[in-house]
């Protein structure tokens, strides 16, 4: 905080905070918080990434994700592998796409970051591990042209969450690449998947189902869909139009005992 008000520029507009720190201290110039999960308590202007955590929280705006798509390579012949990319926990419902990839015999690839703390590495060795064999493949956390390759050659993703999703940002990157992705219809998932209901899934037989129907939208129109409503240009002009509304209707409110304040009066007078 004391390096954030010693460097700030004297000439700032709007202080967008991803992190919680600055606009919990109130600072004299307006301020949102962005919260990329499900909460932005003690600050003034929250900014959730769905419409669904916004309407939970019952206060502030919200502005969906947003990816450069050039980022995603886009193909349309795609391989016979079902992937799952995300964290290996419960509450994704990585065990829900192994039984998914059992029920219609695909292959299933699995992608994510694996944390060692106990209760996870029991979900691994219990719900997992057990499964693991040729066609249903671990092959640990993947990133940059990796994670890339698989998603854009993936036949079909599966966003098998069961928790109240902020956002589910697989969901873009997948269809970004041309790739169909089934989803639960859990949390924000409805949200983001809103204008493709064919992918939504009310379970895993349905999901299964699905995946052997083979009825997807075309990969050019996945891409299109990512374009139109969640490239990195649409957020930006969302959020343009919310630093234009928070700064004309004048919602921030200034506070003259702000830790903000008190903070910069005890740095100037250790200066002095």
């Amino acid at each position: 905080m004391d390096f954030i008000i010693q460097n700030i520029p004297s000439d700032v507009d709007i202080i967008h905070d991803h992190y919680g720190i600055v606009a919990r201290a109130n600072p004299p110039i307006p301020t949102i918080r962005n919260s990329h999960s499900k909460k932005a308590k003690g600050t003034q202007i929250p900014v959730f990434v769905s419409k669904k955590i916004r309407d939970k929280n019952k206060k502030g705006y919200f502005v969906h994700n947003g990816i450069r798509v050039s980022d995603y390579p886009y193909k349309q012949k795609k391989k016979g592998y079902l992937l799952f990319l995300g964290r290996i926990m419960s509450e994704k419902g990585v065990h829900l796409a192994v039984e998914v990839a059992q029920k219609t015999g695909k292959e299933l690839i699995i992608a994510g970051t694996f944390n060692n703390k106990p209760k996870y590495e029991q979900y691994f060795n219990e719900k997992i591990k057990p499964h693991l064999n040729d066609k249903i493949r671990y092959v640990g956390p993947v990133g940059g042209t990796e994670k890339m390759k698989l998603l854009s050659e993936a036949s079909c993703v599966l966003f098998t969450s069961t928790w109240n999703e902020p956002f589910g940002l697989v969901l873009i990157e997948a269809l970004a690449c041309g790739t169909p992705v089934l989803g639960f219809k859990a949390g924000a998932v409805p949200e983001v998947l809103r204008g493709l209901p064919q992918l939504l899934c009310n379970d895993v037989n349905e999901m299964s189902r699905k995946v052997r129907a083979r009825k997807f939208p075309t990969p050019r129109t996945c891409r299109q869909y990512v374009i139109k409503r969640y490239s990195d240009k649409v957020m930006a002009t969302n959020f343009l139009k919310l630093y234009r509304k928070v700064l004309t209707n004048k919602e921030y409110k200034i506070k003259k005992n702000s830790t903000w304040n008190t903070r910069r009066n005890s740095l100037d007078k250790g200066v002095e």
